[in-house]
């Protein structure tokens, strides 16, 4: 974790959290989307414009919320807001239980209550964008599970092999200069055949050794994309909660997953820890 960054008459609470989130390397969009707060409501709170936002509850919680994202303590922070003067007599209760924020007053609190929900909406409405206008589109998606492989495989070892070739050899007349010893001849006939039947059946088969299988489990929604050796994507699209895919092909895979740590994954039955390749909540990793 990183240091807490000293509170003083010089560095107020959205100077603070600016600059740890500068330490980490994250844009006021990727926290935006992290603790589910608007991009405009995270430029405010580094500003320490808190007129922009709706009351004291509101700003406490913020600051809790996006302290927690960067790493650093709350509480100097909270302790120096005290301080601070911060219009708006709204009470907001912002847990995301489900439950409607309680705000106190009249005619005011319901104007100030239609604002929030508006608001809320159009937060949802931008992290839902940023989900679809995410860099991992594009691309034909391709979803292989291993049955429709098999079947494959199956259909092209079952193939019957050519009968005209032994047909052309037991015709073919042999050298005349040429002594054969007795038996050496049937028996090199006979072989030939079945060499030249087994050769599709083996191309086939290693064919089919090169692929190789994943399967994930989704806990959550998540956005995964994955790539085989040729580059062809194997599939890059939103999964739901609840869902399953087995998908096979070529490797090396380049795997990226959002909301990775409510996602399973398995390499040919084997579970790949995806805890190292976490970035916040993106792991991006390569299989062999």
């Amino acid at each position: 974790m990183s240091e807490a960054v000293p509170v003083t008459e010089h560095v107020s609470p959205g100077q603070a959290l600016a600059a740890a989130r500068a330490g980490l390397k994250l844009s006021v969009a990727d926290v935006s989307q992290q603790i589910k707060y608007g991009v405009r409501q995270i430029a405010a709170i580094e500003a320490d414009d808190y007129a922009k936002l709706p009351g004291t509850t509101f700003v406490r919680g913020m600051i809790r919320s996006y302290a927690k994202l960067v790493q650093i303590d709350a509480e100097p922070l909270l302790v120096d807001l005290g301080r601070r003067d911060i219009p708006s007599p709204v009470t907001v209760d912002l847990r995301t239980s489900g439950q409607e924020p309680f705000l106190e007053g009249g005619e005011k609190s319901n104007r100030i209550y239609v604002w929030l929900s508006v608001a809320a909406l159009v937060a949802v409405a931008v992290v839902a964008v940023q989900w679809r206008t995410n860099p991992l589109d594009t691309g034909e998606v391709v979803t292989i599970t291993p049955k429709a492989a098999k079947s494959v495989t199956s259909e092209t070892a079952a193939a019957p092999a050519p009968e005209a070739a032994p047909q052309l050899l037991a015709d073919a007349p042999m050298p005349a200069t040429v002594p054969e010893p007795v038996g050496t001849g049937d028996a090199a006939r006979a072989a030939e055949p079945r060499a030249q039947a087994a050769a599709p059946a083996g191309a086939a088969r290693g064919s089919a050794s090169r692929l190789k299988r994943m399967e994930l489990e989704f806990d959550q929604q998540s956005w995964v994309e994955i790539k085989q050796a040729n580059g062809k994507i194997l599939l890059s699209q939103l999964n739901q909660a609840g869902t399953r895919q087995l998908i096979e092909g070529i490797p090396p895979f380049e795997l990226v997953i959002g909301n990775a740590a409510k996602v399973r994954l398995k390499y040919d039955d084997e579970p790949v820890d995806l805890r190292p390749h976490f970035k916040i909540d993106v792991a991006r990793l390569t299989l062999e």
